[in-house]
């Protein structure tokens, strides 16, 4: 495989501040490499982890909508790869290894894999990073904590905060006693707590968002129950246990991803086999499939989020020892690997880069346990560079409505997510109405504008309203199915799609783009002989080629169309 650089086809797009995202196509493989890279040097940026929908006992999530429910004026999420390998089994068996958002645990990680994390002064790291905890009483004794969001142990004690589930989903045999924090929460730092409550045999004490409950069974609860009551004050410490880099110990990890096995170390390969590395076997490691890794450079400066695309014909993936040459090829000093295949994501800026395994028939980007957000906290109005109305031109009738939105556009050409109620609308020489949304409702003909405002920004929309056009059947049975070229086309931003059926029947038309991903149904639904028309409003998506398709019982019948913007 050949390294980045000498990949015959590179492209670099700036998408944000200190942020590339990077296109690499190397043929002679073939392989395709999808890579963001960022730069956290800049104040403005930084990392966190993300939980599928928050809570461990919920079910995962894709990865887009990781990203598109965390971004917004002053938390832009400029880029996100999927994460950890997960299990199956909710809560306690969702993730394989430890997570850590803003300094509080998701989950304590046992296994010895190698995990990338955060320390709180900004720096990255990439260790075996397992948790450890313990508890200090008002009389002095110290009890150690075995598990953080797991399965309670026998004789022992288990914590658990709001990441889990809304209760602790115990049974009647433990001893639970709810802890509120006094100081901010840290790993690796002895933390105050005050007992604000104790159940004695009761079992699913509620969690709630600020508390954390300590859980115990057999005779260390008991022990425990002796010595600790309501209004009593402990110190618990919650930590990470590295194996390699002991100056961990004393910091603070304040976000925290499993992941294994570990690619490089010092810019060098972390091992000269892979196989067996880390409790990774043959299939695994030694065999092609997409991938997704994260590694730093050696300044600490600049991440890089990595995606391989694998199992298509177009780009097979890469073993492990070739992912570690990857990563070191495109400039990573030390990286880890993430839980690939038909998990493997990269978004950059609210959209997937990379194209999706389609060897199961998923048909569309798995979801997910987890997530690494590259986010910019910066506001709206630093970036802000005008404002785009869609579509400009529209051409309808009085009995059609026609949907116009408006987007804020920053530096680096793309939309701002989340500030469509920033927005209000303006009617120039038409008759009619436009509500909040963006939606015009004409009442009579004429030619005029419609304006979209945002504060002092501002873009206009020319539009003719016209005499109406049947779209009803016509009168005359067509003799068979027919699916006829878009009008016009190519079009912008919106077409109109006629077809022919010679019979009653149940119709879907249905809009994909090029990679085959399902992005509008236009008709689902039972309709008469005849023919038929339906529009198609592409303001929404990006210029290129599209299908559409006709279907229908054993019919079924696509053809082409593009989008010009």
């Amino acid at each position: 495989m050949l390294p980045p650089a000498q990949a015959a086809d590179t492209t670099r797009t700036v998408v944000g501040p200190g942020a590339v995202h990077i296109h690499i196509h190397d043929p002679s493989q073939p392989v395709h490499i999808e890579i963001l890279e960022f730069d956290i040097s800049h104040p403005e940026n930084s990392l966190t982890t993300v939980l599928a929908n928050d809570q461990l006992i919920s079910s995962n999530e894709q990865v887009k909508s990781m990203s598109d429910r965390n971004t917004g004026d002053g938390h832009l999420v400029i880029g996100a790869l999927n994460g950890d390998y997960y299990g199956t089994s909710y809560p306690f068996d969702k993730l394989r290894n430890g997570q850590i958002i803003d300094n509080k645990y998701v989950f304590g990680g046992f296994r010895n894999r190698s995990s990338f994390g955060m320390t709180d002064d900004g720096k990255p790291v990439i260790d075996i990073l397992n948790f450890f905890g313990h508890i200090e009483l008002p009389n002095s004794d110290t009890y150690e904590i075995e598990r953080l969001n797991r399965a309670p142990v026998d004789s022992g004690l288990v914590i658990y905060n709001h990441y889990l589930a809304p209760d602790t989903r115990s049974d009647a045999s433990t001893t639970e006693w709810r802890l509120v924090p006094l100081d901010d929460i840290a790993t690796n730092r002895p933390v105050t707590f005050e007992v604000t409550e104790v159940e004695r045999h009761q079992g699913s004490m509620t969690i709630q968002e600020d508390t954390y409950v300590l859980t115990g069974t057999n005779a260390i609860a008991d022990s425990v129950y002796k010595y600790l009551s309501a209004g009593d004050q402990v110190t618990v410490t919650l930590g990470v246990q590295p194996s390699m880099h002991e100056e961990l110990a004393g910091k603070s990890i304040s976000e925290l991803m499993g992941g294994g096995p570990r690619l490089l170390t010092n810019g060098e390969r972390a091992t000269t086999q892979f196989v067996g590395f880390e409790g990774f076997g043959e299939n695994h490691s030694g065999e092609r499939h997409p991938r997704s890794a994260v590694g730093f450079s050696k300044d600490s400066t600049k991440i890089y989020f990595v995606a391989v695309d694998g199992r298509q014909h177009h780009s097979r993936g890469a073993t492990m020892r070739e992912m570690a040459d990857i990563m070191k090829g495109i400039g990573a000093w030390n990286a880890v690997n993430l839980d690939g295949g038909g998990s493997t994501t990269l978004v950059v800026r609210d959209e997937p880069v990379n194209d999706h395994d389609r060897s199961f028939g998923l048909g569309t980007f798995r979801s997910v346990a987890n997530g690494i957000l590259a986010v910019a906290r910066i506001n709206y109005d630093e970036i802000t560079s005008h404002v785009s109305i869609s579509p400009k031109e529209a051409v309808i009738d009085t009995s059609e409505t026609e949907q116009f939105t408006a987007s804020l556009i920053d530096n680096w050409d793309y939309a701002l997510p989340g500030a469509e109620d920033g927005f209000t609308w303006e009617l120039i020489d038409l008759e009619g109405n436009i509500d909040a949304s963006g939606r015009f409702a004409p009442s009579d003909y004429g030619e005029g504008y419609i304006v979209t405002h945002y504060g002092e920004l501002s873009d206009t929309a020319s539009v003719t309203v016209r005499e109406p056009v049947s779209t009803e059947p016509v009168s005359d049975r067509p003799l068979a199915f027919v699916l006829h070229q878009n009008y016009p086309n190519p079009f912008n931003p919106d077409t109109r799609i006629s077809y022919e059926l010679p019979e009653t029947a149940h119709v879907q038309i249905t809009v994909y783009d090029i990679l085959g991903r399902p992005v509008s149904v236009l008709v689902s639904e039972e309709q008469q002989a005849g023919t038929h028309q339906v529009r198609f409003d592409a303001s929404g998506l990006s210029s290129g080629t599209y299908i559409y398709e006709l279907s229908s019982g054993n019919y079924i019948e696509r053809k082409t169309m593009t989008l010009m913007k």
